[in-house]
């Protein structure tokens, strides 16, 4: 198996994400360019973008891009980061070395607290006390990773509890 030519560090999977944020990673792409396209879970491209400065001609280098998706709604959306290599002859889109990334968009995030849950804690009482304009569902979208079922969590989980503007 080849080595893969793009990674992407961040985001991680399942993380949280405000309208602004960092994909970050390292890789090389044709004329030194990785692209990225953030889905929606209809496979819709709601934002895309190039980000300059990977490696080229086979030399892997770090990279960091800041990425706005302003002028766009979402409350707890369920999205994918796409971040792959240009395929210059369009035969094969997205391109080389797809990076997947499943997140949840708040665009109206301002930052999130982790929680450890303890004895007697509900998602109500956790959303009530430790967020912010935050809903027992946006708990439960934010930790679909960590949660199945939102009448059933225990001790000791850590929980990502969104804070809202």
């Amino acid at each position: 198996m080849a080595p893969r030519l793009i990674e992407v560090r961040q985001p991680k999977q399942n993380d949280v994400i405000g309208s602004d944020f960092t994909i970050a990673g390292f890789g090389t792409g044709f004329e030194a360019t990785v692209l990225w396209q953030l889905l929606d879970v209809n496979g819709q491209s709601v934002a895309q973008g190039n980000i300059q400065g990977a490696g080229s001609m086979g030399v892997i280098r770090d990279f960091g891009h800041q990425v706005s998706v302003a002028g766009y709604t979402a409350r707890a959306a369920h999205m994918t980061l796409q971040v792959f290599g240009d395929d210059p002859s369009g035969i094969h889109p997205p391109g080389p070395d797809v990076n997947l990334v499943p997140i949840t968009l708040f665009t109206a995030l301002e930052g999130f607290r982790l929680y450890e849950v303890a004895s007697g804690d509900t998602l109500t009482k956790i959303a009530r006390q430790q967020g912010q304009n935050t809903t027992v569902d946006d708990v439960f979208q934010a930790n679909r990773d960590r949660i199945n079922n939102p009448d059933l969590i225990f001790p000791g989980q850590i929980l990502r509890i969104p804070l809202l503007a």
